[in-house]
């Protein structure tokens, strides 16, 4: 993996992400081959919890995956990203299609929201720059799920 890093990302890039199993002895080890060839390798490391099913880690060892292409056959993909993105990065997912569902109608607020502002207002200019609680909560170890609370609150306050 050091070597592969090294070849597309250079000496040096800024995320490195895995699973939290990886920690030890995957992840340490590529820091030391990298940093004995000589390279930087990662400044940041996202280690991230599991998506579960049953509580169990869904992995394709244990039999208990689903298939990306077969979720985007019942789930547009902008929903998925949501589900997927909305918990804390180190917290567990527990696949279940009743958390999809809620996915899909919390992105579909935000979305008819950005819709409606569009019919009543006509195409907006970006702001260029997010309100500070959502800056702040994504400044805190991207703290998506308080980031997303601020825009759903933007959405009820814009309602």
């Amino acid at each position: 993996c050091s070597a592969m890093a090294h070849k597309y990302l250079g000496s040096a890039f800024d995320i490195h992400g895995g699973g939290l199993d990886l920690i030890f002895p995957h992840h340490e080890n590529e820091i030391a081959q990298a940093k004995a060839y000589g390279d930087t390798f990662a400044r940041y490391w996202l280690h991230n919890a599991w998506v579960t099913m049953a509580g169990d880690k869904m992995s394709k060892s244990l039999g208990n995956s689903v298939l990306v292409s077969e979720m985007l056959k019942r789930w547009r993909p902008i929903v998925l990203r949501y589900y997927l993105g909305s918990p804390h990065y180190r917290s567990m997912i527990e696949y279940s299609e009743e958390s999809l569902r809620e996915a899909e109608a919390a992105f579909a607020r935000i979305e008819g929201f950005v819709q409606r502002v569009v019919e009543l207002a006509g195409p907006v200019e970006p702001a260029g720059q997010v309100p500070p609680a959502f800056a702040e909560a994504m400044d805190d170890d991207l703290g998506v799920p308080q980031a997303l609370a601020v825009v759903h609150t933007t959405v009820r306050q814009g309602n």
